[in-house]
């Protein structure tokens, strides 16, 4: 999600050709047999074990049914909802007694997301404030706006600039170092899960200079030396496409940080869906000890051992972001200016555990180092 740094692997991959170009960098064949491109069929998951007979197994779905801000405090509302499975329950009793009682839900952290790229307009800046989130009628809805006269009710955005937010599943510890613990070890993970199935039912939003995304992230993907094993920031989607003449869907990698020793792998792919239709679409994630596959309405898109594999913990996050005056998004694409902006609507989602991969979590303080705060 660091766009500075997906132009900086554009640059490399293309060198002075137009963004335009940048698809034909992808690798076409990223298929090559090695990989199970199924999806887990849950049906299979027994009623008695709770487990199906190839190990899966529900740890959470979340429909965001019961949940209204316009009745509650939001921080209420976004966690009304959550249901985990038994299974879940009976393997992380202690995890499962706080999540029950506080949720896994919260807003994405608020304050400035992108400065502005003009010096004499810092309106153009982005920020992330939870104002701009909302749940009800079966949604999580995230706006944004432009906005003059706005007010932020935690007091940490300007009147002027560009609002919009998202959900995850870590919370930011506040404090003298807060903004190193935006950036890992210090983080509360409300949630977080090496391995699995992931799965989010969104609306994606239908306009000039935004992107909304659904990503996993871990607290340790700053870290150097061990590649993408110690965290990997894994991009689900990112709907940077919507000019683009052909439906495409990016998706990517990264480890190392964001600084000087940041790697990425990204893939763009021509899709057989419209994704700007306005209907709701299924990004969804199935991420083994040995690679992942990403799927978009049921159907592999990619697969990768990028990295190495990320064999930590990691949380959830499901974004908006908004350009900052350069009309730039991730993946090198030219999304325009944000003007009237559209809403990203969540509808549901899901995640799975199977018992085959669980001997294979390594824990964070396995991993020595210093986290590289670069960017």
């Amino acid at each position: 999600m660091k766009r500075k740094l997906f132009l900086l692997a554009a640059a490399v991959c293309i060198a002075a050709v137009m963004c335009a170009a940048f698809a034909a960098c992808a690798d076409k064949n990223w298929n090559d047999g090695s990989y199970d491109l199924s999806l887990p069929d849950f049906e299979k998951i027994t009623a008695n074990s709770g487990v199906s007979e190839d190990g899966w197994y529900l740890v959470f779905e979340d429909d965001f049914d019961k949940g209204d801000s316009a009745k509650t405090d939001l921080q209420s509302a976004l966690n009304a909802s959550t249901v985990f499975g038994e299974v879940y329950k009976q393997k992380n009793p202690e995890q499962f007694a706080r999540q029950s009682a506080d949720g896994i839900w919260t807003t994405s952290p608020e304050g400035v997301r992108w400065e502005s790229n003009n010096a004499n307009k810092p309106e153009q800046a982005c920020y992330w404030c939870a104002d701009m989130v909302s749940v009800g009628g079966g949604y999580v809805t995230v706006k944004s706006e432009q906005r003059s006269d706005h007010q932020c009710s935690a007091d940490k955005c300007p009147s002027s600039g560009r609002f919009t937010s998202g959900i995850e599943t870590r919370a930011i510890i506040e404090g003298e170092d807060s903004e190193v613990a935006n950036k890992g070890q210090a983080d509360d993970l409300l949630f977080a899960q090496a391995f699995g199935y992931f799965e989010a039912t969104v609306k994606i939003p239908d306009a000039d200079g935004m992107w909304s995304a659904f990503w996993l992230q871990s607290s340790n993907m700053r870290k150097i030396g061990a590649e993408g094993v110690d965290g990997t920031e894994i991009d689900v989607y990112e709907s940077a496409f919507r000019r683009s003449s052909k439906s495409k869907m990016g998706h990517a990698l990264l480890w190392n940080g964001y600084g000087e020793y940041a790697k990425v792998e990204d893939y763009i792919g021509e899709i057989p869906m419209d994704l700007y239709d306005g209907q709701f679409h299924t990004f969804a994630l199935k991420w083994t000890p040995e690679y992942y596959v990403f799927y978009i309405d049921g159907v592999a898109t990619w697969a990768s051992r990028g990295g190495g594999v990320s064999h930590v913990k990691e949380f959830l996050r499901l974004t908006v972001e908004l350009d900052a005056g350069d009309k730039w998004g991730p993946h090198a694409q030219k999304i325009g200016a944000f003007g009237k902006g559209d809403d990203f609507v969540i509808d549901s989602v899901r995640v799975y555990q199977n018992e085959k991969f669980e001997q294979y979590i390594i824990g964070d303080e396995q991993f020595a180092g210093d986290l590289d705060l670069g960017n």
